[in-house]
């Protein structure tokens, strides 16, 4: 059920504690270790802090639902985890309201499967969604990074494989420099991690290539060589950042942790007849981008000024608008024959909402 308008019946903040003291109980809930319960569920839960989520419970032997103002903590495809002022009886039921990156409401029928005690009047109420929803829209972490790791040394593979399991990516691997360029112009990554030390084509090589294709992604150099010069070299070939071997769990959390940004869906996901058609423009995206990066590399400038205005139009009938907004702006400058060094945060602002656009996970249901 879908519902835009706006709260019609009087929201009951169940918890009066300052901002401060209930971040303090979420943080030591999360620093609790997980139990047995949790570590069993098939569906990954993500932190979900929100303060001022909306949830209407009826419980048993009330006539009606009354509306809470309840703090979130955690969100999965199917139930929701949140803060209470009180105890409720397993079973009532509830409507939970969810809220889009896109700011659309979406209104998610429920049942209460757990209420524990956390302290004084504060309980944790866990929710069993009547139905799956796409996580993703309304919880940013819970869209996976993609990523894209040429390495040849497979001891190195089997590691970063394990690290970034647990990190909620995507992982493509490949074993050379050229595998890397292939997949890269084929397909769209948050970032690549770029071996430099690679048979066929090396790491230089291969970023060399890439950016003069006009590549504007994400390139993180991945290599043993630690001297200053060759972290010149590795930047001078076109990466954006350096990460030295050996590295750890906790560096490539940082380092996806920094590149980490809010997803881009359609305004039109929620309507069941679109999201096969946004998921076959999502994935025909790559090949778009790549040919807007090649005319802008090779200064094709009425094969760009085409592109754009392509993109412009397919990019708003899917709905989204954003990408339709930066095509323009493309358009526009070429035009008025801006120069090329002067397209090129253009392109880059083009390129980076294409990475953030993401089709439903509903398309699997």
């Amino acid at each position: 059920m879908k519902d835009g308008s706006k709260q019609k019946k009087p929201l009951h903040r169940s918890i009066r504690c300052s901002d401060e003291e209930i971040v303090a109980v979420l943080d030591g809930l999360d620093a609790e270790p997980p139990v047995a319960a949790a570590e069993l569920r098939s569906q990954e839960r993500f932190s979900f802090r929100r303060t001022a989520c909306v949830v209407h419970l009826q419980q048993p032997g009330e006539a009606e639902t009354v509306a809470h103002q309840v703090i979130s903590r955690g969100l999965s495809a199917g139930g929701m985890s949140f803060l209470y002022g009180g105890f409720v009886h397993r079973g009532s039921k509830c409507v939970v309201q969810l809220v889009s990156t896109h700011g659309a409401w979406e209104n998610v029928a429920g049942t209460v499967a757990s209420c524990r005690h956390v302290q004084g009047f504060i309980h944790e109420i866990g929710v069993q969604f009547g139905r799956e929803i796409d996580v993703g829209q309304f919880c940013p972490d819970a869209v996976k990074t993609r990523v894209l790791f040429a390495e040849d040394d497979l001891s190195i593979v089997r590691l970063v494989t394990l690290h970034l399991s647990k990190l909620n990516t995507e992982l493509t691997h490949v074993v050379d420099g050229q595998a890397a360029v292939d997949q890269a112009r084929e397909n769209i990554f948050d970032v690549i991690l770029m071996d430099m030390e690679m048979p066929v084509l090396d790491g230089f090589e291969a970023t060399r290539e890439l950016r003069e294709k006009g590549y504007v992604g994400k390139i993180i150099a991945s290599t043993a060589l630690t001297a200053p010069a060759d972290r010149e070299r590795c930047l001078q070939a076109g990466c954006d950042g350096y990460l030295s071997k050996p590295y750890s769990r906790e560096d490539l959390s940082a380092l996806l942790k920094s590149l980490q940004e809010e997803p881009l869906f359609s305004s039109m996901a929620d309507s069941p007849a679109m999201i096969e058609l946004i998921a076959s423009f999502c994935d025909e995206l790559p090949s778009k981008l790549r040919a807007v990066e090649e005319a802008y590399a090779t200064e094709d400038m009425g094969k760009l000024e085409a592109l754009s205005r392509s993109l412009k139009g397919e990019a708003g009938s899917y709905g989204f608008e954003p990408i339709t907004d930066a095509a323009a702006e493309i358009e526009k400058a070429v035009r008025k024959e801006t120069p090329n060094k002067e397209l090129k945060p253009i392109v880059g602002e083009l390129t980076k909402l294409c990475l953030m656009a993401r089709a439903s996970a509903r398309r699997d249901q």
